[in-house]
């Protein structure tokens, strides 16, 4: 099942989150990765079964809603991958912008779109109102196919958006999944610049019982005490 149509977007639910200090969250539809940790992954492989497909505008409305019900200051699209649905993504982005400019766009990306498609990060560049958070589920290229279930030249996708975004000068900041990191991911990006190893954010993870049954399946040890970011 196709989780875009037209211009609109399959979306599970809206709601006020705790994360950065409060943010807006829309939940949407379809990733792909196939990560062994992820929360959220019965929507990505069910996508028939949960949510309805929304207009950016109406995206933007609920978001701004929840924002402002809460005081919050930032708002996301969160749960799957966002940047599947382009032209939905950046107009949801500035549907936000045009409501309330003072709303920071967080976006939550594994960065495979922004990878392949530099002129993707130019309309990015656009929104004014807008901060990347670039996920890496692994330090290193040998382990990423049996973390991600994709091929591990997709590692390389995944530098080549963080050096795309700042050579842009798109505001982002690396996040690293702190059990799988390695020191070799932080060299590939101090490559690009010392400026970026600067922002990373180690990110810890929660281990329910779905998630540790899959990692064990893909001969995954995560360690004990894990807790969520």
């Amino acid at each position: 099942m196709d989780v875009c149509k037209g211009n609109k977007r399959k979306y599970y639910r809206f709601r006020a989150d705790r994360f950065y200090g409060g943010i807006a969250t829309a939940d949407c539809m379809g990733c792909n990765m196939d990560c062994a940790f992820c929360w959220s992954y019965r929507t990505r492989i069910h996508p028939e079964r949960f949510g309805d497909f929304y207009t950016p505008e109406e995206v933007a409305e609920r978001l701004v809603k929840i924002a402002h019900a809460h005081d919050f200051r930032a708002v996301r699209i969160s749960g799957n991958e966002p940047t599947l649905c382009k032209d939905h993504l950046v107009d949801v982005i500035r549907a936000v912008e045009l409501s309330d400019p003072t709303l920071l766009f967080v976006l939550e990306t594994n960065g495979i779109k922004l990878g392949e498609d530099e002129k993707y990060v130019d309309e990015l560049l656009k929104c004014h109102n807008l901060h990347v958070r670039l996920s890496f589920k692994t330090g290193t290229p040998e382990n990423f196919t049996q973390i991600t279930n994709r091929p591990r030249e997709w590692f390389e996708l995944q530098i080549k958006a963080a050096e795309n975004l700042y050579n842009k000068n798109v505001s982002f900041h690396p996040a690293i999944v702190k059990d799988y990191a390695d020191a070799y991911l932080v060299q590939r990006l101090s490559d690009i610049s010392p400026e970026i190893v600067n922002r990373i954010e180690y990110e810890s993870l929660r281990i329910y019982s779905h998630i540790r049954k899959r990692m064990r399946e893909r001969g995954l040890v995560s360690a004990q005490n894990s807790v969520e970011f």
